[in-house]
């Protein structure tokens, strides 16, 4: 999980939502029953699209890449079960794979203490002993435990990308490559690799800084 920066919000939004909000809690209010559309209106394309392009198309928990084998679901951060005028609100909308979203379901995020990738700070909060995350601190242990974070998929699919990132490391210091080629490697390495785009990124991170000190000077230099 890495912090996420919340884009500007959707034009949809801001000229539907506190309408649909005070629609639905009159509707509420007068314990009837809302349409399927309008409880599901937070999930406008132009909404979807957003969320898309805010989280680099990963799920904002685990961080595995969803548009290849999954649509990904709009998750609600606090729980709209708990607050349904929470339903439509910008700051309380992400995108996440269908397991965190079923694993996180209905749990109140502030009593279960639960990282909120937008407000909190999760590689400090989580570090990698490998493809395993281990908790830093209580709201990190929880997260892990509550969204499964080391369920086998996950762990399967970091350890691919571990196995990529040594490769890319034992070239910067393989020798027989010219510096030139082993200097592109190692931008490539950083502003490509490591970016907030590709999957399991805080690993990633966390294993260069690691790796570091291995790393030829003349490979780092400008």
């Amino acid at each position: 999980m890495i912090n996420i920066r919340k884009l500007d919000e959707p034009a949809v939004l801001l000229k539907h939502a506190n309408k649909w909000k005070f629609r639905l809690l009159k509707i509420i209010n007068e314990k009837k029953v809302p349409t399927e559309y309008l409880l599901s209106r937070y999930s406008h394309p132009e909404i979807k699209k957003k969320l898309i392009e805010e989280t680099n198309g990963k799920c904002a928990y685990c961080e595995s890449k969803l548009l290849h084998i999954q649509h990904g679901d709009i998750e609600h951060i606090f729980p709209k079960s708990l607050d349904q005028s929470k339903r439509y609100e910008w700051n309380n909308l992400t995108l996440s794979c269908i397991t965190c979203n079923q694993n996180k379901l209905d749990k109140d995020p502030n009593l279960n203490n639960i990282l909120n990738p937008y407000t909190d700070s999760p590689e400090i909060s989580m570090i990698f002993l490998g493809p395993l995350i281990k908790a830093a601190d209580n709201k990190g242990e929880s997260t892990r435990i509550l969204l499964d974070l080391n369920r086998t998929y996950l762990i399967e699919k970091r350890q691919e990308r571990l196995d990529k990132i040594s490769l890319i490391i034992r070239d910067l210091n393989n020798y027989g490559l010219p510096l030139v080629a082993r200097k592109a490697i190692y931008k490539d390495l950083i502003e490509i690799e490591a970016s907030d785009s590709r999957e399991y990124s805080a690993m990633v991170r966390q294993i260069i800084k690691c790796f570091e000190p291995s790393i030829p000077l003349d490979v780092k230099a400008a």
